[in-house]
């Protein structure tokens, strides 16, 4: 039985050009470096995935579940390394082609480890989205050990009729450690950064860089002593003007998080959320995609189950 989807073969045929992965590199030491690229596509009514390429320790499920058993796939991205130690590099890629629906989560927290020779961690994550497309991608905190040193990137490009719900959840360090209730803003370098470009223009750039003492220091004053940090962007040419009031409401009664909202254009919600436990942040984040959700992919919020 012919498995390649039909959009593939179309691409094939000269109909639509072939979005261009990266491939690896003679450089690479296997098992440092993590690379998978994904293709969504349209088939029989609905979204599959397919893995264009893959590198070990990102592992491909082989099985696509649907969690609400309709067009949308469920994905799980999983780095069997379960960390990232010194001079590690996860690398993912993904291409959704026109009519796609996507949801995208982790299967647990990306965990950064101490670096105790000057090296460094990368995690890359470039989404492209077709004409039509939906993309809800949910992942699990970031936790910088002590004496770590990371950069991430998450850049997601879309034309102006795409629908987009996307977070991102950092932590100080692990909350709970050890006998002296945790180990927080004791990294010792971090970069993080979240683009999402529409129709060609960069509608939302968020940078993060603590690279010294003095920045570190800076950043735990600048959460206000708070340990987590969480931004949420939903984007769609036809929100309802109501929803940042909706949003408002619905965070103005959790007292555990300090939370703000503002709207871009009419058509990006961008949401700042502080708080003591990311737990509580995941529940409000929950808690807004319950609001929003209706409106970017016309059904109700469901509990994320993990298999």
């Amino acid at each position: 039985m012919d498995r390649e989807p039909s959009a593939f073969l179309e691409r094939k045929g000269g109909v639509i050009q072939p979005p261009q992965f990266q491939v690896p590199q003679p450089e690479w030491v296997i098992g440092k470096h993590a690379l998978l690229g994904v293709e969504a596509v349209v088939r029989g009514g609905r979204t599959e995935l397919w893995p264009t390429i893959r590198r070990i320790p990102y592992q491909w499920p082989g099985v696509l579940h649907y969690q609400d058993h309709d067009d949308q796939p469920f994905m799980l991205l999983h780095n069997s390394g379960g960390g990232f130690i010194e001079g590690d590099v996860a690398q993912f890629q993904m291409h959704a082609l026109p009519g796609t629906r996507v949801l995208m989560t982790t299967t647990g927290a990306n965990k950064f480890y101490k670096c105790e020779t000057g090296g460094h961690c990368q995690d890359l994550v470039e989404v492209h989205l077709g004409s039509g497309c939906l993309l809800e991608y949910l992942p699990d905190e970031v936790i910088p050990y002590r004496n770590s040193s990371f950069s991430r990137s998450t850049r997601v490009c879309a034309p102006a009729d795409a629908r987009i719900f996307m977070t991102d959840v950092l932590t100080a360090g692990r909350l709970h450690h050890g006998d002296t209730g945790g180990e927080t803003f004791v990294f010792t370098r971090m970069r993080s950064e979240t683009a999402l470009e529409i129709g060609g223009r960069l509608l939302w750039l968020d940078r993060l860089v603590a690279e010294t003492p003095q920045a570190v220091a800076d950043l735990e004053a600048l959460w206000g002593g708070h340990p987590v940090m969480a931004t949420v962007l939903a984007y769609a040419p036809d929100l309802p003007v109501d929803l940042p009031d909706r949003i408002h409401a619905l965070i103005e009664q959790d007292d555990r998080v300090k939370a703000a909202v503002t709207c871009i254009d009419g058509k990006l919600l961008c949401m700042r959320l502080l708080a003591d436990t990311a737990w509580s942040v995941h529940e409000s984040i929950f808690a807004i995609w319950s609001v929003v959700r209706p409106s970017l992919a016309g059904k109700p919020a469901r509990v994320i189950s993990k298999p």
